[in-house]
């Protein structure tokens, strides 16, 4: 499938950031061979499209066709060597600006829409972006091994994603260090986010791990719905679940079945409005939701399971359809079978890390890999398409590279 010029082009625009005003140039002012700018872009190209060791981004930077030197400002090769020592020296400040240019300017293109639902949702989670055993940095969570004696430091993130886009781009990132933890970094990222992007949704969903008092709160505050799963980190509220939905009280709301890995899934939901009772003692609770998943092998000599999981929501009744309220839950797992899958398998968060000098460059990297999944999932939504279908990332990555490769300086010209 080769790649035509419109496509090449768009993809040269998209990876020529506009970075932050307070992106500043660590290196010595005197001989320097290659853009500060030029560099950091080079580095979001690369892992979008899978070089992610630093050797690798040395041979796309040899590799790039002319037009894609000329736009990143890259004059010749970029050596392995001066893209760590930029990446152990830059610092942090900057790159979240950055981050919301790309998306606003996304949004402005039509790229990023809430084609999967209207409304619009943001999802937010946290994952890990780094772990060593050998290696321990000043600021990172440590864990011991009470069997082993292991030493583990970790770093996690905790994401922002517009899960109701296709695309699914990350919009805010908050590092989650030593003596911090999910909760406040969520009272902490959505306010920013609806500053910038409150437009783009009208419901906030999360895990049981973040369902509290304080961050319903927030979220009503910013004028916003939210639909938190329900677990036992909730103890009255889960009860009181658990007790209304004994006997499954009336018809199943909506219903669903779908194929899966030799197996058929069926999903129901049942709905219970608490609105105004005394028990349901919870910032702006409307109802509680029971989702009923059953899954049931092709093969008659596996067992099947089921699994029961509760849902808090602030949303009026009749806000979102039953069908609708449904594929909300079924939505708010694009954060990790979209996103965070994506970053960990195709951009090798979990397993390659190519500058770890310190927190602040660990903090670098996975700000440039999140505007590398941007770039990269942008691409792949506006790219070729397979029976109508997104193509694998693995392919979207290798179509991306050969764009990089193949574009002419006389392509930009005119607009594309």
């Amino acid at each position: 499938m080769a790649v035509t010029e419109a496509q090449a082009c768009r993809a040269i625009r998209r990876a020529e950031l506009e970075w932050a005003p307070e992106v500043k140039d660590p290196r010595a002012e005197k001989g320097q061979r290659h853009s500060h700018h030029g560099m950091l872009s080079l580095l979001v190209a690369a892992f979008a499209c899978g070089r992610i060791h630093l050797r690798n981004v040395e041979d796309l930077s040899e590799d790039l066709g002319a037009g894609a030197r000329r736009r990143l400002d890259l004059s010749r090769r970029v050596s392995d060597t001066a893209l760590y020592q930029l990446l152990s020296r830059q610092e942090v400040l900057g790159l979240r600006e950055t981050v919301w240019k790309q998306v606003r300017q996304l949004i402005d293109q039509k790229v990023i829409e809430n084609d999967l639902f209207k409304l619009g949702v943001l999802s937010v989670d946290g994952k890990c972006c780094w772990k060593s055993t050998s290696r321990q940095v000043e600021g990172a969570k440590t864990s011991i091994d009470p069997k082993t004696g292991v030493v583990t430091s970790s770093l996690s993130t905790f994401l922002g994603v517009l899960t109701s886009s296709s695309v699914r781009p990350c919009l805010d990132m908050e590092l989650i260090a030593e003596k911090s933890g999910e909760a406040p970094a969520f009272r902490k990222l959505l306010p920013r986010v609806c500053q910038h992007f409150g437009g783009q949704f009208r419901i906030v969903t999360a895990d049981a791990g973040l369902t509290c008092r304080e961050n319903a709160q927030t979220v009503l505050e910013q004028g916003k719905d939210y639909l938190f799963g329900l677990k036992g980190n909730q103890p009255h509220l889960h009860r009181l679940a658990e007790d209304a939905f004994i006997g499954c009280p009336g018809p199943a709301r909506a219903h669903t079945s779908d194929r899966r890995n030799g197996s058929t899934m069926f999903r129901e939901l049942h709905i219970v409005n608490v609105k105004g009772v005394p028990e349901a003692d919870f910032p702006g609770v409307v109802e509680l939701w029971r989702v009923k998943q059953a899954t049931v092998p092709d093969d008659s000599a596996q067992e099947g399971s089921e699994e029961v999981r509760y849902f808090v929501s602030s949303m009026s009744p009749a806000l979102l359809t039953p069908t609708q309220k449904l594929a909300l839950v079924r939505l708010h797992w694009g954060i990790e079978n979209g996103h965070n899958w994506t970053v960990d398998v195709a951009l090798e968060e979990d397993d390659v890390r190519p500058c770890q000098a310190s927190q602040d460059s660990i903090e670098v990297v996975a700000w440039l890999r999140v505007l590398s999944y941007n770039l990269l999932a942008a691409w792949r939504a506006r790219g070729p398409k397979k029976d109508q279908q997104p193509l694998p990332w693995r392919r979207a990555m290798e179509l991306l590279r050969d764009a990089f490769l193949t574009a002419r300086p006389e392509q930009f010209a005119t607009p594309v």
